[in-house]
């Protein structure tokens, strides 16, 4: 039963800092910027970025408006756009740096630049080296890394080892991250050890019952496991969670093949 199932579809979270290295500029009242990023975490992204567009204009100066305008296109998918954002903010504001590198690292992963995005992390945490954020992220980037290029491969093992570190790392500094313990589920699938990653992806759900990435991960490895009952539950709960297109997609091809 094994084979009927993608191994390699991992449940990755990729995050911006959104608040991060972010001060409260003069040009700009502090409600507007507020007002915006209200309206970028109640899904108005389109309205935020028309008003970040014609503030940077207005205040060409101003790096929050562009750090907040590179948060904005990356939330459309526009990635050049938002890299170039994100360069001006750093041009403008260097005290921004560990956020603006840190962001600059997850549009690498969404474009699957994976060197360039552990890099990019690499130089936030020369910056800040607690951030649990950039931690974890750092440990996505390598365990997308290690994933072999075809099912008849094994994970790259060195890579493992330094995504564990990481996301280790992001645990101890911020304990309860239910993102965190997603990725060292992932981990210890790719190594083999169901078992360990059932307890710590069962850990995920219980502390975020709604988490569209835990849902899915557990629920695939239920479905690995011969778990049928538990991975229709699961999976079905992450459908309901709204999750990315391509987890629902993969969720659904699944309950397809379970049979609901």
């Amino acid at each position: 039963m094994l084979k009927r199932f993608p191994l390699w579809g991992l449940a990755i979270l990729i995050t911006l800092n959104l608040l991060a290295g972010c001060g409260t500029p003069e040009a700009i009242a502090p409600l507007d910027l507020e007002a915006i990023k209200s309206q970028m975490d109640a899904g108005e992204v389109d309205t935020a970025l028309k008003a970040l567009e014609a503030a940077v204009k207005q205040e060409p100066q101003n790096a929050e408006a562009y750090f907040l305008l590179g948060v904005a296109y990356f939330k459309t998918g526009a990635y050049e756009k938002a890299r170039e954002a994100f360069n001006e903010t750093l041009d403008l504001d260097p005290e921004r740096a560990a956020a603006v590198h840190h962001n600059l690292g997850a549009l690498a992963i969404q474009v699957e630049d994976l060197d360039t995005a552990v890099t990019e992390f690499k130089t936030a945490l020369e910056i800040e080296p607690d951030d649990p954020d950039t931690h974890y992220q750092l440990g996505a980037a390598y365990l997308l890394q290690s994933l072999p290029t075809d099912e008849t491969s094994a994970p790259l093992e060195d890579k493992l080892v330094l995504a564990r570190e990481e996301f280790e790392r992001a645990w101890e500094l911020a304990p309860g991250k239910a993102e965190v313990l997603v990725g060292l589920g992932n981990v210890h699938l790719l190594e083999g050890n169901l078992a360990q990653a059932t307890e710590v992806l069962e850990q995920a759900v219980t502390t975020a019952p709604e988490m569209p990435e835990a849902l899915f991960a557990l629920g695939r490895l239920y479905a690995l496991t011969n778990d049928f009952d538990g991975a229709r539950e699961m999976l079905q709960r992450c459908l309901a969670a709204n999750p990315p297109e391509v987890w629902a997609q993969q969720a659904q091809e699944l309950l397809d093949m379970l049979g609901e």
